[in-house]
């Protein structure tokens, strides 16, 4: 019967990646591509809030170290933000640093052929990390294009650490353990992804801007798609010119976009645009449907180390309207290890909500399917997490934000993923 079952998942899984890859094919090839620009630099100081929780394990041939913490940090950050999608290529960066205090509870096993320690532990310390993010996705055409992504960081920890548990040695004698350290540690990781996509997210930001003045200043008339994106393209043509380290002159701009109105759109030079003008500094918000595949592989100096497969994935964005985004994506990976294959996806449902040009809502749900594969081929058991999430992004002024995310991992089985809430609160100052 067990055999039978692992057959079913087995074949479950592949005809599945078959259907979606056939699917998404489908949905991308029939969808028209209409495309906007949009370019931003922006540079990002201040305060973070950041809780999770953390596990990581080391492994050899006579030890193993296996450690879970509940962790809380407040950390100083600085962060660069680029992207510039065009006809040709869309194309982001980002760069984080971070430093701070932070303090954790968990427990620890650090087992051998001569020993073995449980401990309950409690630390505080420094934490610092670093990290960067680039992706590229250049268009041979309208549609077809090809991926190149790298992300890569690294954390160093100095802490104080208070242990208390039990050791066993290899005649089973049982004592008490009780240990005060000061202890470090430097974590590092990598991971790139290459392949081929077809399709088009296309960046909605100055559309969002232009369908907002056009309805607000004007109201009563009714602006074609046409005519809205003509006002969208001037914003692109202003904006694209800021340079960050001068910085941008709003009341140059804002009479900028005033004149093109008055006299290529024959209207009106609204009252008090300034204001609304230096809003409306979201993320990029997206519109259109892509599906990209290819190989990849991951780094991390504990286990697992050294992963590599393939994966293929399908975008859909929606753009309502002003106020509404809808996003929905799923991916699925093949991940090839030294030990136990697995096979995992994750589809991911959410909105955005936009009650004017000042803030951003977002919630949503993820549903993290798994089935290891054993070295032997025979398959293992099938586990599922689910991950509902909200967050908030705020704009107290031109310059200063406040963002606000929350998730709480649901899961079957520790090895899909380890359960408990997630949160960051983040003060900045961006300057772009």
């Amino acid at each position: 019967m067990n055999m039978i079952k692992s057959k079913i998942i087995q074949y479950f899984f592949t005809w599945f990646l078959l259907l979606l890859s056939v699917t998404v094919l489908a949905q991308v090839e029939s969808s028209k591509t209409d495309n906007l620009f949009y370019k931003k630099k922006e540079l990002n100081t201040g305060g973070k809030l950041r809780g999770n929780s953390e596990r990581e394990e080391f492994l050899t041939d006579e030890t193993r170290n296996y450690e879970e913490t509940t962790t809380g940090e407040a950390n100083f950050q600085f962060s660069s933000r680029y992207w510039k999608f065009y006809d040709y290529m869309q194309e982001r960066l980002e760069f984080n640093f971070e430093v701070g205090p932070f303090g954790g509870f968990g427990n620890w096993v650090d087992s051998s052929n001569v020993e073995n320690i449980n401990a309950d532990n409690n630390l505080f310390g420094i934490r610092s990390r670093i990290s960067i993010d680039y992706s590229n996705r250049y268009y041979y055409n309208q549609k077809n294009y090809t991926l190149v992504q790298i992300k890569g960081w690294a954390r160093y920890d100095w802490f104080k650490q208070n242990s208390e548990g039990t050791t066993v040695d290899s005649f089973g004698v049982s004592t008490p353990y009780i240990e005060n350290s000061a202890d470090t540690k430097f974590r590092y990781g990598f991971e790139a992804k290459a392949g081929w996509g077809w399709g088009r997210l296309n960046p909605m930001n100055n559309f969002m801007l232009s369908q907002y003045i056009l309805e607000k200043f004007y109201a009563g008339r009714n602006f074609s798609d046409k005519e809205i994106r003509m006002v969208a393209a001037e914003i692109y043509n202003i904006k694209s010119r800021r340079e960050i380290i001068n910085g941008h002159n709003n009341e140059m701009e804002t009479k900028l976009i005033a004149d093109f109105l008055n006299e290529k759109m024959l209207l009106t030079v609204p009252d008090n645009l300034e204001t609304d003008w230096e809003m409306g500094e979201f993320l990029p918000r997206f519109n259109g449907n892509r599906v990209e595949g290819g190989p990849f592989f991951k780094y991390f100096n504990r286990e697992p180390d050294f992963i590599y497969g393939a994966f293929i994935q399908y975008e859909n964005a929606k753009y309502s309207n002003f106020n509404w985004n809808r996003n929905f994506s799923t991916n699925i990976s093949y991940n090839r290890y030294k030990r136990d294959d697995w096979v995992v996806a994750e589809l991911n449902i959410g909105w955005s909500y936009f009650p004017n040009l000042k803030k951003q809502y977002d919630f949503g749900v993820k549903y993290v399917p798994g089935v290891s594969i054993n070295n032997s081929s025979a398959t293992g058991n099938f586990n599922h997490g689910l991950v509902p999430y909200v967050g908030c992004f705020s704009q107290i002024n031109s310059k200063s934000r406040v963002e606000f995310t929350f998730a709480y991992r649901i899961s079957q089985d520790e090895k899909l993923m380890l359960p408990g809430p997630e949160f960051s609160l983040s003060f900045y100052g961006s300057r772009y």
